[in-house]
């Protein structure tokens, strides 16, 4: 079971959340959209996902902007082993699939879907017709795009769509160490995602990993894929 943990912003953070189980780490490379404060300078990007590369674990540069040419730029400057697209008005398209491998040959692109009613269903058939993963998530806004509410959505609707897409399918909407397990067990996703529920948050929008939560949230993670025989 694959465990992604976003949004680092520190070196530090990020090599005891690489330490603590997670196999994928997200950040927000320096861009126009997203809450400031979460934005990462693209040296500091740079020096994390070296370290990750060298651990063996997953980079993933979270894209916010609405911009598919400043993304484009974003991933030719940082190679990331995934592209996460959330931006709140702007989604991959087959055009854009082909111009990131041209760029960017090993970075996988990742398209997220905003859970809200069943339509979601056909939204993610389509993407993973050009899309190499799918990530499922709850919330709209116009300074985190689609996640970051720290809100779950109906599971049966995900349940579906990990049956009906044939890419992998990462599971985000308000999972912590307490629901982590009954997600997996009801969706069976290919990976789970935790921002909200793994992050101590401070005003003005600055926010640090819990590392300890983030621990338990690998293990419980972990313990409830090996159950199912995930």
């Amino acid at each position: 079971m694959i465990k992604q943990i976003y949004s680092l912003i520190q070196y530090d953070e990020a090599v005891k959340t690489m330490e603590a189980g997670a196999d994928n780490i997200g950040l927000v490379p320096m861009q126009n959209g997203g809450v400031p404060a979460h934005r990462v300078p693209l040296e500091r990007v740079h020096k994390i996902f070296d370290e990750a590369k060298k651990r063996g674990v997953t980079s993933v540069a979270i894209m916010l902007t609405n911009s598919p040419e400043e993304m484009l730029q974003l991933a030719e400057e940082v190679q990331p082993d995934i592209l996460h697209i959330a931006g709140d008005g702007y989604a991959a398209t087959p055009a854009f699939s082909k111009r990131l491998k041209e760029i960017a040959p090993a970075t996988k692109l990742m398209q997220a879907v905003l859970v809200d009613n069943e339509s979601a269903i056909e939204r993610a058939k389509k993407f993973a017709e050009f899309v190499d993963m799918i990530l499922l998530d709850s919330g709209l806004a116009p300074d985190t795009g689609i996640g970051a509410s720290g809100q779950t959505h109906d599971w049966n609707i995900d349940e579906k769509i990990v049956k009906a897409v044939n890419v992998p399918v990462i599971e985000a909407g308000g999972l912590g160490p307490d629901n982590v397990a009954e997600a997996i067990k009801k969706i069976k996703p290919y990976g789970v995602d935790s921002l909200t529920k793994t992050s101590i948050k401070y005003e003005g929008g600055n926010m640090e990993k819990d590392i300890a939560k983030v621990r338990e949230f690998c293990k419980k993670a972990d313990e409830a894929a090996k159950e199912i025989g995930l």
